[in-house]
């Protein structure tokens, strides 16, 4: 199992410049998309929109983007799934939507992590599980894993466990992280995030 460390909108560098050398993005849904010219005027805020009204509007807010934060913000736009997207003061992405785009941002998020729990409950050497309502993913991995698939996995899912639980109305959101070596069952990581960091290496699974 390779080392894992990231604490929040903080993933493994190494995921990153492998992505960059390979010219892709990976999104936080888990889609990859050829790198393109970097525009470094893009506008991430508010001032992006010139006629700007949120009358009606539901707003939430999400703090834990594994990503550009550039690329997140234009592809979201992009993708037309909201009525606003920008950077707000303090750094968190501001989404605004109707009703019905907050029923499609659950609704695709809940499916984005049943996609993972159906392939990885098919796996020998790797398994996640959700509670109910997204606060408590327990997860057991074998040493011989690959690191890297475990930490797209890992981020993915609690990324849109974050989208369920923002857009369902909690004002802060936070998972219970659990991780166990599958052979010994040994707890290697218990952790509330992201009100605490993850730190993750391979040489927890030999004690």
């Amino acid at each position: 199992m390779a080392m894992v460390q990231f604490k929040k909108e903080q993933i493994a560098q190494s995921e990153v410049d492998a992505a960059q050398k390979e010219d892709v993005t990976v999104l936080p849904d888990g889609v990859a998309i050829k790198k393109v010219d970097d525009d470094e005027d893009y506008d991430t805020s508010k001032n992006y929109y010139k006629d700007y009204d949120d009358t009606g509007l539901e707003t939430y807010v999400i703090s834990g983007v594994f990503s550009d934060e550039k690329t997140y913000i234009e592809e979201v736009r992009e993708a037309n799934i909201c009525e606003y997207i920008y950077i707000n003061a303090d750094g968190n992405a501001d989404i605004k939507v109707t009703e019905e785009q907050r029923e499609e941002w659950l609704k695709n998020a809940k499916k984005n992590i049943e996609v993972i729990l159906d392939r990885t409950e098919e796996e020998s050497m790797c398994e996640f599980k959700f509670n109910q309502d997204y606060t408590v993913l327990e997860s057991s991995a074998d040493k011989e894993y690959s690191g890297r698939t475990y930490v797209e996995d890992l981020m993915n899912l609690i990324y849109n466990a974050e989208i369920e639980q923002i857009f369902s109305g909690a004002e802060d959101w936070s998972i219970n992280i659990i991780i166990r070596n599958m052979r010994t069952g040994f707890e290697i990581i218990n952790v509330n995030y992201p009100q605490e960091e993850i730190s993750v290496k391979g040489s927890l699974w030999d004690e």
